[in-house]
């Protein structure tokens, strides 16, 4: 074709001349003038409508290329190129065909190591239409075909209100279930994709149980131990005194009255003893039976006010400042168990004054926010808590005071669990913050 095409192109230059040289010939003639100028027009057309025809060739061969589409290669336009020219589109096509391969190649890998992922993977497009879900994703929310994303929010527990959340909250632990939602918006070229994940937690809750269980049972070992020990040392000293080398009982001409006071004191602390060790048992009690919450809808605010007064002796004789912050600028109500929250907000505010008692210019901030749940922050300018001690601050029995039980903050957490809300703690050097959600 290409020898062709050049013969082509010969051939019109020397017809072109040879009609130039007609035309200088016979410029007195303006018909002869008239017929040149003509054929001159005829093969100049004729030679851009083969350079067209030539161009629309290697066009739709080029297009053809991009479209993936390999008939071209027995197509009449592709047999009249020349060798090399059919070797170079050749080669085109190859790199295009190993450039798809790699990526199919690539998208299969890719597949495969989603496929055998432990968490849930879904992306969908706008629409609503599933781009990709993975096997574990499925069997997480018990569906078989999932294609669109109303099959998701109609036949599971997932509702669109839930996705939402995830979206607002970027992780929503699902109810009665050890699952966690997430949900993010990523954007690919031109196009908004959104991805939802569905994560097991169940090994880590076991793993935090059985943390908590082992914290607790050493509490309870140390006040069991603690209790036990006097009982056994004056149990064994009052068996000293009252029975002979043989461990038989003295007689009766055997007792004084030193004996007899020093037993009856023995037998005091035991009693003591027994009866803090009895105290203890209730104390645990308390806090592994709480009753069912009895909900009833109160203004946050007034509620908050009526707490802070029960204080305010102890907060005009610390001069303390208050500050009460409603973030929703509205009068906002909120159902919850008064008696129950009571306890647990008077707990956090009663051990935010007393670490705040030997702090110049101490202030208490309680900031609460009510959107699907009622938000209440706690913070003060006390000293920073110890990383070591945030970690079992809210552990049964676990106190750094010569006073108190250790139970208040760990009721304040089973408090908030029945209320299907939570309570969290941050320290740093310039305030320490309870956060507490219902």
């Amino acid at each position: 074709m290409k020898q062709i095409f050049y013969i082509k192109i010969l051939i019109t230059l020397f017809l072109l001349i040879i009609l130039g040289g007609l035309m200088v010939h016979y410029q007195q003639d303006p018909y002869m003038l008239i017929t040149f100028v003509l054929m001159i027009a005829g093969l100049i057309s004729y030679q851009l409508i083969t350079l067209k025809n030539a161009l629309n060739q290697s066009i739709l061969i080029v297009e053809a290329i991009g479209n993936e589409d390999l008939s071209f290669l027995n197509s009449k336009n592709y047999q009249q190129f020349d060798s090399t020219y059919q070797y170079r589109l050749e080669k085109i096509q190859h790199s295009f065909s190993r450039i798809k391969k790699d990526s199919i190649r690539q998208e299969k890998y890719l597949d495969s190591i989603i496929e055998n992922q432990d968490v849930g993977i879904c992306t969908y497009d706008e629409n609503g239409h599933v781009f990709h879900v993975n096997s574990s994703f499925k069997e997480k929310v018990n569906l078989s075909v999932l294609t669109h994303l109303k099959q998701l929010t109609t036949k599971t527990a997932i509702t669109s209100d839930l996705i939402q959340k995830a979206f607002n909250q970027n992780a929503l632990e699902l109810e009665n279930s050890n699952l966690v939602l997430k949900a993010r918006q990523l954007s690919r070229e031109d196009q908004t994709i959104f991805l939802l994940t569905l994560q097991d937690i169940s090994n880590e809750l076991e793993e935090k149980e059985h943390l908590s269980y082992s914290k607790l049972i050493r509490v309870l070992t140390h006040e069991i131990m603690n209790g036990m020990t006097p009982i056994i040392s004056l149990s064994d000293s009052m068996l000293m005194t009252m029975t002979d080398e043989e461990n038989n009982p003295l007689s009766m001409e055997n007792f004084n009255q030193k004996i007899i006071n020093t037993n009856v004191k023995s037998i005091k602390v035991i009693n003591s003893q027994a009866e803090g060790l009895m105290n203890f048992i209730n104390i645990y009690r308390s806090i592994s039976k709480l009753p069912t919450p009895k909900m009833k809808e109160i203004n946050v605010d007034n509620f908050i006010q009526e707490e802070l007064n029960s204080f305010e002796e102890v907060i005009h004789n610390g001069d303390i400042n208050i500050d009460v912050i409603n973030v929703n600028k509205v009068e906002v109500t909120h159902a919850f168990d008064p008696t129950l929250i009571h306890q647990c907000l008077h707990n956090i505010i009663k051990n935010a004054i007393e670490a705040m008692s030997d702090v110049n210019n101490s202030k208490l901030t309680i900031e609460f926010e009510k959107k699907e749940q009622l938000v209440i922050h706690i913070t003060n300018n006390g000293p920073m808590i110890p990383e070591e001690e945030l970690k079992h601050i809210f552990v049964p029995f676990f106190t750094t005071k010569n006073t108190g039980n250790g139970i208040g903050l760990a009721l304040c957490k089973q408090i908030a669990r029945v209320h299907k809300g939570n309570l969290k703690v941050e320290s740093d050097e310039e305030k320490t913050v309870f956060s507490l959600r219902v």
